[in-house]
């Protein structure tokens, strides 16, 4: 509900205001702009929480995800891949690099991302399936 997400905006503001070195209150108030469709902001954020906390991977595994849904792919890329390099075994990281690989029409190194991601998922968790089924795609 965007209420929900403007108010979330709000608190992360103040929370910013009371401790600005606060690393995971960009990034949070960078998924709520996200959410709502500022894209630009929520790139702001997450530059700002990774520079307080250089080895933020969820900062830059979310703004990977903002770059790329700007149409800046290569540089999505390269923030997934430094997500990964931070935490090596970090899922939705190499999930959505797959993504955006495949986006790419790089399909191997789709299929080798979205293969490692299944084995970094718990069998409970529906995004793994989510990569079993963009694997079978992108092998039709």
């Amino acid at each position: 509900d965007l209420g929900d997400k403007q108010g979330a905006i709000s608190d992360y503001d103040q929370a910013i205001k009371l401790k600005p070195d606060y690393a995971e209150a960009y990034n949070n108030r960078g998924i709520a702009r996200r959410a709502l469709g500022d894209k630009q902001g929520a790139i702001s954020d997450y530059d700002q929480a990774i520079k307080l906390k250089p080895d933020y991977a969820e900062a830059y595994n979310n703004r990977g995800t903002a770059r790329r849904a700007l149409g800046d792919n290569q540089a999505a890329i390269t923030d997934y891949d430094q997500a990964i390099k931070l935490k090596p075994d970090y899922a939705n990281a190499y999930y959505n690099r797959a993504y955006t690989r495949a986006i790419l029409s790089e399909t191997h190194k789709a299929i080798d991302d979205y293969q490692k991601a299944v084995t970094l998922y718990s069998t409970d968790n529906p995004w793994r399936q989510r990569a079993l089924d963009e694997i079978k795609k992108l092998q039709e």
